[in-house]
C-alpha cells in the first residue's frame, strides 16, 4: 500500500489494518519513503495447549487392518 502523510493522518485505521494484515505500507515523504512493516511477536499457539485436557484412551485406535503378510504384497 502506498501513502503520503496527509493520507497515513487521515485513513490511520487503514493503514494500520493493512501493516498488521502483513501488507507492506510505503508513506511518501519529501525526504524520503517510510517503510511500515508491523513487528509480530513469536509464534504461539492460538488456542494453548491441549495436553492436559486429552484423556489417555486404553484403545488401541492404530491396529493394523491386514495382516503383515498382505501388506507386504500389497506394496
Amino acid at each position: 500500500m502506498k501513502t503520503n502523510v496527509s493520507g497515513l493522518l487521515r485513513d490511520f485505521p487503514t493503514v494500520r489494518r493493512a501493516a498488521l494484515a502483513g501488507e507492506e505500507v510505503i508513506v511518501e515523504t519529501r525526504e524520503g519513503n517510510l517503510r511500515i512493516v508491523a513487528e509480530r511477536p513469536p509464534a504461539t499457539s492460538l488456542y494453548g495447549s491441549m495436553k492436559d485436557d486429552v484423556e489417555s484412551s486404553a484403545d488401541d485406535l492404530d491396529i493394523p487392518t491386514l495382516p503383515t503378510t498382505e501388506w507386504n504384497a500389497s506394496l
